[in-house]
């Protein structure tokens, strides 16, 4: 798990317990709407934030993102309403749960640069939810309004603390020394100088790399000889499963336990590689031709898990 995003979890983790002092300090002022609304702030912005961040850490298990999410928003939500009595934590349990259901859908549905910034966004969000505790106590007195003209320099500097926060976290990734994947141009290369040196009889070895969280292959175009055997390798770096499939394309397979049960002729090809692990599949390409490959776990392929096998005569 990347610095940043174990820095959302503590984050998340101080809010939850800060709302919790608050609620116990301050219940003796805070009205019973005042308290449902609290309970459920919380509730549903620990839910969205906790949503996002597995549904993007666990992408394609979305059963177990959803677990963890709620899980974890229902209890915020409740321990936040706990001191201020039934209907607050009733509406700060289910609020975290809806809220969990709902990030975790959309945190497995977008990519990882879209899930930071929503992230970032929440999480600002859910800060800004424990203002709540200092302000709506003060709702309840009857005094004028406020008669200092300079009253919107708290917002604008608590705001920039906030902003101040959340950039120390997001350069936490930057500066970790974290090397990104290779480029397809630096792959491809080294594979066009594996082939160089293949004869026709030898059969030619490639290996897909599926970049952990970048929805990516690389190499993303591979290039082999008609008639010439392929040992091809899928490695998934990722933390979640990926595969390949490429539709009605003529091969001769020699791998049967790939879910490639035919020998030869038109049929699918599927590859698939389960979490932080590799698959091997051996096969002939038996027609030139320029064929797509993708990954077929929904959403992936849309988010840019799509390459060329491109086969020469």
């Amino acid at each position: 798990m990347s610095l940043f995003y174990n820095f959302v979890i503590i984050t998340v983790i101080a809010c939850a317990v800060l709302a919790v002092f608050f609620s116990f300090l301050l219940r003796n002022r805070l009205s019973n709407m005042h308290s449902m609304v609290l309970s459920m702030a919380m509730g549903m912005n620990v839910g969205l934030v906790t949503g996002v961040l597995f549904g993007s850490i666990y992408q394609g298990n979305l059963y177990y993102s959803t677990i963890l999410s709620i899980a974890i928003g229902s209890l915020a939500g409740l321990a936040c309403g706990l001191s201020l009595g039934l209907l607050p934590i009733i509406e700060g349990f289910m609020s975290g749960l809806m809220g969990g259901m709902m990030g975790a859908m959309l945190g497995d549905m977008i990519t990882k640069e879209q899930a930071d910034v929503l992230i970032n966004i929440l999480l600002t969000l859910t800060i800004c939810s424990l203002l709540l505790f200092l302000v709506l106590p003060s709702s309840q007195s009857k005094e004028s309004p406020i008669e200092n003209r300079s009253w919107f320099l708290k917002p604008i500097l608590t705001f920039s603390l906030i902003i101040t926060f959340l950039y120390f976290g997001n350069q936490l990734e930057k500066n970790s020394g974290i090397s990104k994947p290779e480029s397809s141009t630096g792959t491809s290369h080294e594979k066009h100088e594996n082939h160089s040196g293949t004869s026709s009889n030898k059969s030619t070895e490639i290996t897909i790399n599926v970049n952990s969280s970048t929805f990516s292959y690389t190499p993303s175009k591979i290039i082999v000889k008609k008639n010439q055997p392929v040992i091809l390798t899928l490695k998934n770096n990722d933390f979640i499963e990926h595969d390949i499939e490429i539709k009605q394309i003529q091969i001769q397979s020699e791998t049967t336990h790939n879910h490639s049960e035919h020998s030869h002729g038109m049929a699918d090809f599927h590859l698939h590689a389960k979490e932080k692990g590799s698959n091997v599949i051996n096969f002939t390409p038996l027609k030139e031709g320029v064929y797509k490959f993708y990954c077929t776990i929904p959403g992936h392929a849309e988010n840019g898990m799509i390459g060329e096998l491109v086969v020469q005569e």
